[in-house]
């Protein structure tokens, strides 16, 4: 197979700039992952687990939406597979975001666990293995030898159909629920015990990474699986983190999450300026080289990138996606590479979401925010929308906030 590299035409480029492409492939990770600007990085977060001995302590992480939280955790766990045996669960590939209930959460971990042991070589008839398999088997929610096709597939048709239903179907939903609730003890014990039984075969602490609950859109539904199933979602014997929605830590019932787990992180926005308004050089030339990995230089001008990364305020997904809107412009007009006026199609394409988004009353409060770098001083259910619609970008440093900058042109015109 021929490495990955900078696009050398258009419709390649298209292709390589997937703004919804996590880098967790090693193919694409190799050829497309830049490292980050030192203020937002993940290595706090991974120094925090290297140094604690912990064998089951539990993690939250979260950013707003696109800044590449997928992709760092995959990079962290690549950082810790030499101490650590991992297990990723995807939750938006096996759950109902729109309705999602701790025990669907945890009923769908111990199938993941359960398989995740499969593939690792850890026998069916291996008592801990039996002993949750049996579980689900008992209470009819996996009939009994269904468990693995004669072709002797890894993942099984079975399991693939349960996680189809339990994401689809509403009434098997509730069946789920009500039996894991009855009986949330015996699973977790079963759970557990495989867990341990992992553990002592490798020889590694296990780390569980739940991606994917950052994307539950309803902060109400959020906080009530956080509050109400904490307890439930502590007791698995082995270390985890859970991705959550970034407007919930500036929730008045984050505190009460917060003190629930071990420790939190967040994963900031890319600055592409200082608070002050100066350049800020290493975020950009990250972003930068973001695009060169992906875009041979011949298909895009230098003015053309700094337009995109300026654009982007910080965020990959952003970048990626202001890169492709550019690609069509270019196309439509004939051209073989990216030029400014393309960027500037693509700038005035997010301003118009951006402008069927928000309302006369939101102007005010995102000049204050453009004026101060704060949002303390906004009303709460204000800041929690306009962070929730990243209307608002949070960056690090001594944390301040500032506005997207295609919100910013919108300021602007509506000033002028």
């Amino acid at each position: 197979m021929t490495a990955l590299g900078p696009a050398r035409t258009l419709k390649e480029a298209y292709r390589f700039c997937d703004p919804m492409r996590p880098l967790n492939d090693p193919e694409w990770q190799a050829a497309f992952y830049v490292e980050r600007s030192p203020d937002s990085r993940i290595d706090t977060l991974q120094a925090s687990l290297e140094l604690d001995d912990a064998e089951d302590d539990k993690t939250i992480v979260s950013s707003q939406v696109g800044v590449g939280e997928t992709t760092e955790l995959y990079r962290l766990a690549q950082a810790l597979e030499e101490t650590h045996e991992i297990i990723f669960f995807d939750v938006v590939a096996s759950l109902n975001l729109g309705d999602i209930h701790y025990t669907d959460l945890l009923v769908q971990l111990g199938l993941t666990v359960y398989q995740a042991a499969r593939r690792r070589g850890i026998p069916a008839d291996e008592s801990q293995a039996e002993g949750l398999r049996f579980w689900y088997e008992q209470h009819e929610l996996i009939e009994a030898g269904a468990w693995q096709l004669e072709s002797g597939a890894e993942i099984d048709l079975a399991l693939v159909r349960f996680t189809a239903r339990l994401s689809e179907e509403k009434p098997f939903r509730h069946q789920v629920r009500a039996t894991a609730e009855a009986h949330l003890s015996d699973l977790l014990e079963r759970l557990n015990g495989l867990l341990e039984h992992l553990r002592a075969r490798f020889g590694r602490r296990l780390l569980v990474i739940v991606d994917g609950l950052d994307k539950v859109f309803d902060l109400e539904l959020a906080a009530k699986l956080l509050l109400h199933g904490a307890n439930a979602l502590l007791a698995p014997t082995c270390r985890m983190i859970y991705t959550v929605p970034f407007p919930l830590f500036y929730s008045d019932d984050f505190q009460q999450v917060r003190h629930q787990f071990h420790r939190t992180y967040l994963l900031p926005c890319v600055k592409v300026r200082e608070q002050d308004g100066a350049p800020y050089r290493p975020g950009r030339d990250m972003l930068t080289n973001v695009v060169r990995r992906r875009v041979h230089s011949e298909l895009i001008t230098d003015r053309a990138l700094h337009d995109l990364v300026e654009g982007s305020g910080g965020i990959v997904r952003e970048l990626l996606r202001l890169a492709r809107l550019s690609i069509v412009a270019a196309r439509q007009r004939g051209a073989t590479r990216v030029e400014r006026q393309d960027v500037r199609w693509a700038r005035r394409e997010v301003r118009s979401t951006y402008r069927r988004l928000l309302t006369v009353e939101d102007y005010p409060h995102l000049w204050q925010v453009v004026e101060t770098k704060r949002i303390d001083r906004l009303p709460r259910e204000v800041s929690r929308k306009l962070l929730h619609n990243m209307s608002v970008l949070e960056y690090n440093g001594d944390t301040w906030w500032d506005v997207h900058p295609a919100v910013r042109e919108l300021l602007e015109q509506s000033s002028a």
